[in-house]
Formats: C-alpha cells, sequence, structure tokens
C-alpha cells in the first residue's frame, strides 16, 4: 500500500469535482463495495450450506473471502462517505483504523493465497504428502497463525518507524506517512521483499510445477484412453479446482501489480500524480475485493448453483 514521505499530504481536490464526476465515482465505489459485501458473503453461506464444499481448500478461500468482507465493511464505507462530502469526516482515530486495517487485509490476502497455492501445489504434485501437511485442523491453525503474524509484523513496523495514516484526498483512504523519505524507502522495501517478492515466487513455483503435472497427467490420461476411471475423475476434479485457483491469484495480481507500480514510482519522484490515477488504484484494490467471489461461484458448478438458489430466494421472499 501507498506511503508518504511529506508531512503534508496532496491537494485536496475532492471539492473542485464537477457534480456529475462526484456522482460517477460515488455509484462507481457504491457498486465495488455491494457487489464485494454481497458476493463474499454467498460464498461463505453456500459453503456452510453444503457439507461437500467444506474442503480444505475452500476453506482457504473462504478465509480469502472474509478479508474481503472485513474490507468491504470496514475500509470501503468510510471512502464512500469521504467522497460524497469531499473530505476526511471522521477523526484522527477512524483514519488510523482504516489506514491499518487495509494494510493488514490486503497483505493478509497475499498471505492467504500463497497458503491456497502451496495447498493445490502439495495436492497435485505430491498428494502423498497433502495429508501430512493440510488436514482441517492444521489448515484452521496455519490460517490463525498467518493473520496473527501479518498484524504482528505489520504493528511493529508502524511502532518502530513512527509512522501513522493521514488521509489522501486522491486515494481518498487513508495511507502510511513518515517523517523522512529514508524510513519511507526502507519500509517499502521491507514490504517488497518479504511480503510482495517471498509469496509471488513461492506462487509462481507452485503453479509452475501444478500446471506441468496438469500437463503430463493429461497426456497419461488420453495415452490409457481413460483407463483407471475412478483415478481420472478424481483427478479432473482436483484440476478443475487448480485452475479455479489460478483464474482468484490472475485476478488479485491484474488488480494489484498496476498498484504496486503506482506506489514505487509515487515513493521515489516529489511531484504528485495527477488525481485520476490515484483514485484509479484505490478502485483497482478494491476491486481485487470483487473478482475472488464471483469467479469461483461463476467456474464452480456446485457453488453457482447453490448461489442462484439463495439469490433467488433472496428476491422471492
Amino acid at each position: 500500500m501507498s506511503n508518504i514521505s511529506h508531512e503534508t499530504g496532496p491537494k485536496n481536490m475532492l471539492g473542485s469535482r464537477h457534480l456529475a464526476l462526484k456522482i460517477l465515482e460515488i455509484s462507481l465505489l457504491f457498486l465495488i463495495n455491494v457487489l464485494s459485501l454481497g458476493g463474499n458473503l454467498l460464498v461463505c453461506i453456500t459453503v456452510y450450506r453444503r457439507p461437500v464444499l467444506r474442503t480444505i481448500t475452500n476453506m482457504l478461500i473462504v478465509a480469502l473471502c472474509v478479508t474481503d468482507i472485513l474490507l468491504a465493511s470496514v475500509a470501503m464505507p468510510l471512502t464512500l462517505g469521504a467522497l460524497m462530502v469531499d473530505y476526511w469526516p471522521f477523526g484522527e482515530l477512524v483514519c488510523q483504523i482504516q489506514g491499518f486495517s487495509i494494510h493488514l487485509l490486503v497483505f493478509q490476502s497475499l498471505q492467504i493465497i500463497t497458503l491456497t497455492a502451496t495447498n493445490r501445489n502439495l495436492n497435485v504434485v505430491r498428494p502423498w504428502l497433502y495429508k501430512r501437511f493440510f488436514t482441517k485442523r492444521k489448515t484452521l491453525l496455519i490460517i490463525i497463525a498467518v493473520s496473527l503474524l501479518t498484524a504482528a509484523v505489520i504493528g511493529s513496523l508502524v511502532v518502530s518507524l513512527s509512522s501513522r495514516y493521514i488521509f489522501h484526498p486522491g486515494k481518498a483512504i487513508c495511507v502510511m506517512t513518515f517523517a523522512t523519505l529514508e524510513q519511507s524507502l526502507r519500509y517499502t522495501i521491507i514490504f517488497s521483499v518479504f511480503f510482495v517478492a517471498f509469496p509471488t515466487i513461492i506462487i509462481f513455483t507452485c503453479y509452475v510445477r501444478v500446471l506441468h503435472t496438469i500437463r503430463t497427467h493429461g497426456r497419461e490420461y488420453e495415452a490409457t484412453r481413460g483407463e483407471h476411471d475412478s483415478r481420472s475423475i478424481l483427478s479432473r476434479e482436483e484440476v478443475k479446482l487448480s485452475k479455479i485457483v489460478l483464474v482468484i491469484i490472475s485476478g488479485f495480481a491484474f488488480c494489484w501489480v498496476p498498484c504496486v507500480i503506482i506506489d514505487i514510482i509515487d515513493t521515489t519522484q516529489t511531484e504528485w500524480f495527477p488525481r485520476q490515477v490515484y483514485l484509479f488504484y484505490t478502485f483497482l484494490a478494491y476491486t481485487s475485493a470483487v473478482l475472488n467471489p464471483w469467479i469461483y461461484g461463476f467456474m464452480n458448478k456446485m457453488v453457482r448453483k447453490e448461489m442462484y438458489f439463495l439469490l433467488a430466494c433472496r428476491f422471492c421472499s
């Protein structure tokens, strides 16, 4: 996420917007907020209602949905309010809460995605090791441990670097600010290496191995013309789930790679970007919370049918 090395943020340009532009921005963010909150809640309810969906991989997907629900519940409405009134009306404490929660939930999502890629790697490539490392109890403990570790690391960095969050009128969110450029660069480097680069390498390595195994399995299946069919059916289900996870990872990367690039450039330059660039950043970041449930629901037939059923019941009642 963004950080500022100046004590004063960019000039507040919210009040100078044309009314039509203001309405458009508010409407888009409201739509993102509703789709994110509704979609992620639907996936959680669907997995809860259908015992057959309560798998280990789905535990990780639900954990990802929970982080997105929190983002849609805590951060997005505050940004929406700021866009409505053209300034930050919620006070210093709420700004610290929003800024910290955005950092925590975004980086926690990336760690959960990394765990999901590792899960797919072991399940597809090393199935004999899978049950040793991934049971439901162990998976739950890992998710909790990763969440607590992420919170501890971010909290310790905020305290050790004497940083705080201030409202960024371009992004319409609270971002981290530092007393010096050196502290800002140190923070950017630490998070780029440990919270972005390492997870990205792990995800890439896992899915190179997964895709290679899938291709090898496909050739073997064609060569045997469907012999050992029970194993083939199970493998096809695993292949389908692995592809769903890959699309979810790709969607997350599609949203966040441009944001990371903007942050890196913004940290190393003295001039501010145009406001449109910053708002594009925020909307793209929030959109990452929308994609996961709808990708999962669209690509998984059972989840899609259950979501249709829940929506139909809601509109009929």
